[in-house]
């Protein structure tokens, strides 16, 4: 008896101008993974008999639904969940880098870039006076400072400046992206049958932002990708492979 329990890969990636797929990223784990479809229709009841029976039902529309669960922060599932793009910080050095006037001690600074090392604070007098490190506190990987002391070896001149080396970040901007449609795929195991093999393709999914991340917790972060299914009409309505997609079973 095909029972089916599956396990497997789920890939998402960007379709060309004709509809097909171009090269699809791995999302990681996926301990959840759900594809949904509904019809609405319209019912006619009839008005002879005295029971008002339903003599006819037409499809108004189809629906399809797409859900699962990722697991792995990494900057491509980012981008899809946040309508974000992702730029990948190079190393390199800042100079004279302006904290606000005037700093409150206590307070924390941030940073243009992330990772930083070897930083220096200024002031801005003409022959500028070095803060001594001892009067300052870096968070080097978040790349924010806290100001101890701005008083004890000066007079400083504000605001004060900032040198400092950085080096290798992903960085993913929030809603900076249209609604992303993408062509989804399910290579996996039905684990109830030998880990036969099974291949799911969805060929037009518009793609839902996450509807939250939960950043402190004391589980694992899981974040839910969901979308729409839509009709790729590139493709026929009476074609072997649908316009929506399609489930293969391998002997």
């Amino acid at each position: 008896m095909p029972y089916f329990s599956g396990q497997g890969r789920v890939y998402i990636g960007a379709r060309d101008a004709l509809g097909n797929p171009q090269g699809l990223a791995y999302v990681g784990n996926v301990p959840e993974l759900k594809v949904s479809l509904s019809v609405e229709t319209l019912e006619h009841q009839e008005s002879v008999s005295g029971q008002r029976l339903t003599d006819l039902q037409l499809i108004k529309t189809k629906k399809g639904e797409f859900a699962c669960t990722l697991e792995e922060l990494i900057a491509t599932n980012l981008a899809l969940a946040l309508y974000g793009a992702t730029t990948a910080q190079t190393p390199g050095t800042v100079t004279a880098e302006a904290l606000p006037n005037p700093v409150t001690p206590g307070s924390l600074y941030l940073l243009a870039k992330q990772d930083v090392s070897s930083v220096v604070v200024k002031d801005s007098s003409a022959t500028p006076k070095t803060l001594p490190a001892a009067q300052y506190s870096v968070n080097a990987k978040h790349g924010s400072l806290t100001i101890l002391d701005a008083t004890t070896g000066g007079p400083y001149v504000e605001p004060f400046k900032v040198d400092y080396a950085y080096g290798t970040a992903s960085v993913t901007a929030m809603f900076t992206q249209p609604l992303p449609e993408r062509w989804v795929r399910f290579e996996g195991l039905n684990t109830a049958d030998g880990n036969r093999e099974v291949v799911i393709d969805l060929y037009r999914v518009a793609i839902n932002p996450a509807k939250e991340l939960s950043v402190i917790t004391d589980e694992l972060l899981k974040f839910e990708l969901s979308g729409q299914v839509l009709a790729d009409t590139l493709k026929p309505a009476a074609g072997d492979l649908g316009q929506f997609g399609r489930i293969v079973l391998m002997p």
